[in-house]
């Protein structure tokens, strides 16, 4: 007696149907339907209350983009007098001396950037050289005078955060000694003893959220002034995934100590060139360059 072979059609029928649900489940169309039924939840408070949240995830960076990077101006500068060439306290100058002198058409960050022109390590850069960057200022004060300048930069009215993923924290206004407060007051407290100090709450990016926002990896200069949280914040930095050249880190206020962040940055390539110092306590910088 002959064996009736299996018949092959059952087999060859699921093997059709499994490939048209994968089709319709993985279709560009499909695809696209499920991303924008992602987008649609995302909103700032989902991406601050996710413990684990890629720091280039395309929620983040389109938030960013949307709410948060503002473009360089195209009006004339709008400086206020007395003006000064070149007002850093000698961190552009030694960046400078790294880069060369003459240095043109750069690109840097500038973190604790105030109001664009005090004291600004950048300014004379992009005035004089032709530089773009970013400017980064979390005291909506300090933000609104930056814009006023008309500075031809990208600028964030955000913190740096000092932990991967974002969040809101709570700012001390103290113009340039303003920082993210160490005891999160509640932002409608304010000091009886100075009219000059409020509370307000700010929302914080991680470094590399924002560049990747503005699809930047290679950073001839960073300027990290912060009044304190400098080593957290350049600790949430994957430094495998940027380029930085230089750097110039305030170290006066660190909990740390300045010993620790001299030695974190030399196990990520890079060493201290020199140190910027100020009679007034208007300068206290580390001038890093990357060897490595």
């Amino acid at each position: 007696m002959m064996r009736r072979r299996p018949s092959t059609i059952p087999l060859i029928a699921m093997i059709i149907c499994l490939t048209i649900v994968m089709f319709f489940i993985y279709s560009p169309a499909a695809m696209i339907d499920s991303y924008q039924g992602l987008m649609a939840d995302c909103d700032l408070e989902s991406v601050n209350s996710l413990a684990k949240l890629e720091q280039d995830d395309p929620c983040l960076l389109s938030l960013i983009r949307d709410r948060y990077l503002h473009r360089p101006s195209e009006k004339k500068l709008n400086l206020d007098a007395p003006i000064v060439d070149n007002p850093s306290m000698g961190q552009s100058q030694s960046i400078l001396d790294i880069l060369g002198k003459n240095k043109e058409n750069g690109f840097f960050i500038e973190c604790g950037a105030l109001d664009g022109q005090v004291r600004s390590n950048t300014l004379f850069m992009e005035q004089h050289l032709g530089w773009q960057g970013v400017l980064i200022e979390a005291d909506p004060k300090n933000y609104k005078k930056l814009l006023e300048k008309n500075r031809r930069s990208w600028s964030v009215p955000a913190c740096l955060s000092t932990s991967p993923t974002p969040k809101t924290v709570v700012f001390k206004q103290a113009f340039n000694m303003g920082r993210i407060s160490s005891n999160q007051e509640s932002h409608q407290n304010k000091r009886p003893d100075a009219d000059d100090i409020n509370y307000v709450q700010v929302q914080c990016f991680p470094l590399f959220s924002i560049l990747s926002a503005l699809n930047k990896t290679q950073i001839d200069y960073f300027s990290l002034d912060i009044e304190g949280d400098e080593l957290q914040v350049l600790k949430t930095v994957p430094w495998n995934r940027v380029d930085i050249k230089t750097l110039s880190v305030e170290f006066i206020h660190g909990r740390e100590g300045k010993e620790q962040l001299k030695t974190y940055m030399e196990q990520q390539g890079y060493q201290v060139v020199k140190t910027i110092t100020h009679w007034n306590m208007l300068a206290n910088d580390f001038i890093f360059k990357k060897i490595s």
